[in-house]
């Protein structure tokens, strides 16, 4: 490293050469040196990768004396300090670097690769490609050599070929690097600019006698600042920050602002010391022009000057919010004794028991816990808990409700799957398709989708059943089930290999005891009028229930509004005793729509069935009144019977007397009626296609 002028400079002696290499164990010293090398590289790397370029170096050159001769990372480190010294513009160091690394490691590509670089930024463009050459011989498979070889070599021919004086400019042409002058001037000095370490803040930390210096940097923040004040003084416990401002005063400083300000004041302290170090100089030069001119202090940004105050506890001195260094966790507080003793005495003049507080806290937990009691089980309270019972247990039968629903879209999923595969088929036919399977998508079904999706409906039929055993009263469930009984008899209709192997199961499993296809077909449409006749009768009860609640949640909400002054309590009243939603009118048409559909697809398979007797008209006639009672429109009604399996679908319903003219609505109830089933009556078509 040279000597400095005026003496020889001390520097560690070398470390003896570590034991640990030659096999028997290091010694507790070996040991420290290298881990403290190991943590100073770790904080070199961590330098260099912020860009602080000559304090990574710094760390670097103390690991490597740290190293003991011989160690296998000291090629490393020399390759860290020749890497240090290129960003730093010293190519000089970084050449004697790289050779000491290629000494250390001579297979070591990164040091031969440094020493290239360093060779190329000294203008020794030969001697780097005689590097980049070796390097290459060396290590074939490494791209980026290739690339640095070609770029080179594009340099040395440029120099080769231009005049004297003009070599180095066309080099660096041809390799596409800044031109050397007064541009190049500039690039240099930016990237040692961007080298030099950020600018610090000095803080003159004054608490009571104790005086202490800290750097922080000049554009952290508020907590940086906090944290180096809690390093300086890690026992001070809780301290409150201030500054003296102009007029002698101490000011808290709570946060950066203040800190800014601080910061000012001290900027403009030095200015008017500066200021009058300037006049005196001047008057001292013309009292006495012979003397030599007096130094003059350099401007630059002045140290701050911080007072700490101890926080007291509940006392004067206790600033909040960020003005408060707080005491490190597990920091301890010591009393004298005279201090406990003092107290035991002015308990016992007194009289106060040291514990009372604890017993009349106890006795007012077992007060609070006996009043708790009292109330839960009062006969007030059981309504409130079967409220709540009532509550949980329609949430639990919804949950099994939903769950079924899941089911269900996943066997319509399968569904739509034979829809595609019928229209595939019927669009490919060209007229010799079978024509229950184009009609049908169901139909379309291979085997093994049938009993695919009649397992997923098995799985809905389950937890519909769960449901209603959690809650009996639980309506939509009782719907939902006769939809699933509907579906399932249209599958086993379309597909004899499903219905076939649903009769195969045990009893339990098929869900129906008989043995026949038809008879199983049958039974599934009858247990589905069955729910949904069960579902109508449940209605009115629930519907009182529903409305009951209904009333008494909004008296209770307008009670609530009326305490909260946010309503009158005429407006309350009125709120309170509007009407509320009549289930019966808006489910019952959406129930009677589904009975009709069941019916319909009864009427239809008789017809494809080439029954002779009047079963199939009498399930017609029955179908069109429940879409009647329901109050699906005439065009809904006509289009199903024009879709029938019988083209005189529409002449036998006229000819029992079941007109389906549009009626005259002359009601209030009529027109809602109207309104619940214009959502339901798609159905009619979608069950009749």
């Amino acid at each position: 490293m040279g000597k400095a002028k005026g003496g020889k400079k001390a520097r560690p002696a070398p470390l003896p050469p570590a034991k640990g290499l030659g096999g028997a164990a290091l010694d507790a010293d070996d040991e420290e040196f290298l881990k403290r090398g190991k943590e100073l590289r770790a904080q070199g790397a961590r330098h260099h990768a912020n860009g602080e370029f000559a304090a990574a170096l710094r760390c670097f050159e103390q690991c490597g004396t740290l190293l003991p001769a011989g160690h296998p990372d000291a090629a490393s480190v020399a390759c860290d300090r020749a890497t240090c010294h290129l960003r730093l513009g010293a190519p000089d160091k970084a050449l004697k670097d790289a050779n000491m690394a290629m000494r250390l490691a001579p297979t070591s590509a990164r040091a031969a690769q440094l020493r290239a670089r360093a060779h190329e930024s000294k203008g020794h463009l030969h001697q780097a490609l005689d590097d980049v050459v070796a390097l290459r011989k060396a290590h074939p498979e490494m791209e980026e050599a290739r690339v640095y070889e070609e770029r080179l070599r594009k340099g040395v021919e440029a120099m080769n070929g231009a005049k004297a004086g003009k070599k180095h400019e066309a080099a660096a042409r041809a390799m596409g690097m800044p031109l050397p002058g007064a541009k190049g001037k500039a690039v240099a000095q930016q990237q040692q600019e961007r080298a030099r370490p950020p600018p610090t803040l000095k803080i003159r930390c004054v608490l009571e006698d104790d005086v202490r210096m800290l750097e922080v940097p000049a554009q952290g923040t508020f907590e940086d600042v906090k944290k180096a004040i809690r390093a300086k003084f890690p026992g001070a416990g809780t301290l409150a920050i201030k500054y003296e401002a102009e007029n002698g005063e101490l000011v808290t400083v709570a946060g950066l602002a203040d800190l800014r300000v601080a910061i000012q004041t001290a900027a403009m302290s030095a200015m008017r010391e500066a200021a009058a170090a300037q006049a005196e100089a001047k008057r001292l030069a013309k009292e006495n022009p012979d003397a030599p001119p007096p130094k003059m202090p350099q401007l630059g940004l002045p140290y701050v000057s911080l007072h700490l105050v101890r926080v007291v506890r509940g006392g004067a001195i206790a600033p909040v919010g960020d003005a408060i260094i707080a005491a490190e966790d597990g920091e301890e507080c010591e009393f004298d004794d005279y201090i406990f003793d003092f107290a035991d005495l002015f308990r016992q003049q007194l009289g106060i028991d040291p514990d009372g507080h604890v017993s009349i806290h106890s006795e007012g937990l077992e007060r609070c816990q006996e009043a708790l009691e009292t109330v839960a089980t009062s006969e007030e309270a059981q309504p409130l808990f079967d409220e709540a019972a009532g509550k949980f247990q329609e949430v639990a039968a919804l949950a099994m409700f939903n769950w079924g629903n899941v089911h269900m879209c996943c066997a319509r999923k399968r569904a739509e799957g034979g829809k595609a595969k019928a229209a595939k088929d019927k669009k490919g036919a060209d007229g010799g398709a079978d024509a229950s399977a184009q009609d049908d998508p169901l139909a379309a079904l291979s085997p093994e989708e049938a009993l695919a999706m009649d397992a997923k409906l098995m799985e809905a039929e389950a937890k519909y059943a769960e449901s209603l055993r959690i809650k009996a009263d639980f309506y939509e469930a009782l719907v939902a089930w006769g939809q699933q009984r509907f579906e399932r008899a249209k599958l086993f209709q379309a597909q004899e290999g499903a219905a076939a192997a649903a009769i195969a199961r045990p009893a339990p499993e098929r869900g129906f005891s008989a043995g026949e296809r038809a008879a199983a077909v049958d039974e599934l449409y009858v247990s589905a009028i069955e729910k949904y006749t069960a579902a109508l009768e449940m209605l009115p009860g629930v519907a009182e229930r529903q409305a009951a609640a209904q009333k008494i949640s909004a008296e209770k909400a307008a009670a609530a509004a009326v305490r909260a002054g946010t309503a009158t309590p005429e407006a309350a009243a009125a709120t309170a005793s509007e009407p509320v939603q009549d289930l019966v009118k808006e489910v019952t048409p959406q129930v009677l729509v589904m009975w009709g559909n069941v019916l319909y697809e009864q009427s239809a398979i008789l017809v494809r069935k080439g029954d002779k007797s009047d079963d199939w008209q009498d399930l017609l006639v029955d179908a069109v009144k429940k879409f009647k009672e329901a109050g699906c429109g005439v065009g809904d009604i006509n289009g199903a019977l024009s879709r029938h399996a019988s083209k005189d679908a529409a002449s036998v319903v006229a000819a029992r007397g079941v007109t389906i003219e549009e009626e005259k609505k002359d009601d209030a109830a009529q027109d809602q009626k109207d309104s619940a089933a214009v959502t339901a009556s798609p159905a009619v078509a979608a069950a009749s296609g």
